[in-house]
């Protein structure tokens, strides 16, 4: 289920679900009107079946989506392209207001794009601005594809890594996050979340980290140094916050202090990263 090969089915029908459900609430956060389609009955069973084994609904992925939304909504003013890596479902391009001279450039395997194009075109949904679709893994080879889609290294770019991290390898993270600054030869700004290790220690997990041992795949990727790894791959961290604190809240989720340094067990943080390929500064407005 948390398998790289596994991103354009279950899980992004999953996150597709938090999605729809989020929108019809009437203190929504965003608005996504395809969600609903794009889940299907897949997304639905997931969303129902995660929410039983934890016992609740998961607050997060609304307020993960509102933040990157912000982040990209923030730069729409400078920014001429925005790379959705690892796609899935996501339609940013369609339901946010996003400038018409905008190229957003979604970037998946071949697969995972076959049930979202057709509810889109059966939907009659038009995207605010030019949208292309590149057919890539993320862990070969996925540069070449996108340059050939027209994307230009030499434009301000948005960099966009949603819940897509952690499904990869560490050297596989390690080589998009510098292959995305090798391509950001103008202002760049790259937007990703990150889990802390302690993730892998929960009871629920141990399963998936079974697998990987038995299998010799590697581990989901975490991190407790979100900081230090962007840096070495070449993006200056702007702004590093936790789903509860001031500026990733939106009045949905317990608070925690600005300052907050994880409590007991600081690596089952979770991590709302927004970096720059330029000076250590807060995301520019």
């Amino acid at each position: 289920m948390y398998r790289y090969e596994q991103i354009g089915a279950a899980p992004a029908a999953w996150i597709a679900a938090a999605r729809a459900r989020e929108s019809e609430r009437p203190d929504r956060l965003f608005h996504d009107p395809w969600a609903h389609l794009l889940a299907g009955d897949t997304g639905w069973a997931m969303l129902e079946a995660s929410e039983r084994a934890s016992g609740g609904e998961n607050a997060l992925l609304p307020v993960r989506t509102r933040f990157f939304d912000d982040v990209v909504l923030a730069a729409a003013h400078w920014t001429s392209q925005v790379v959705l890596l690892g796609a899935g479902l996501d339609t940013r391009a369609y339901r946010l207001e996003l400038p018409p001279r905008l190229d957003v450039y979604e970037i998946d395997r071949p697969d995972s794009f076959t049930a979202k194009e057709a509810v889109l075109t059966a939907a009659d949904a038009w995207p605010a601005c030019a949208r292309r679709t590149v057919e890539a893994d993320l862990r070969a080879d996925w540069r070449s594809p996108l340059l050939d889609a027209g994307f230009d290294p030499a434009a301000p770019t948005v960099w966009v890594a949603e819940g897509l991290l952690f499904y990869l390898g560490s050297a596989a993270v390690d080589e998009l996050l510098s292959q995305a600054a090798a391509l950001s030869e103008a202002r760049a700004l790259m937007v990703a979340d990150f889990f802390g290790t302690g993730l892998l220690r929960l009871p629920s997990m141990r399963f998936l980290v079974e697998q990987c041992e038995l299998t010799g795949w590697p581990l989901p990727f975490c991190t407790d140094d979100p900081v230090a790894l962007l840096d070495r791959h070449g993006w200056r961290p702007c702004a590093i916050t936790e789903p509860g604190q001031s500026d990733a809240n939106f009045d949905r989720l317990p608070a925690l202090p600005d300052d907050w340094s994880g409590g007991d067990d600081p690596t089952t943080r979770t991590y709302l990263a927004v970096a720059s390929n330029g000076p250590a500064v807060r995301p520019p407005d």
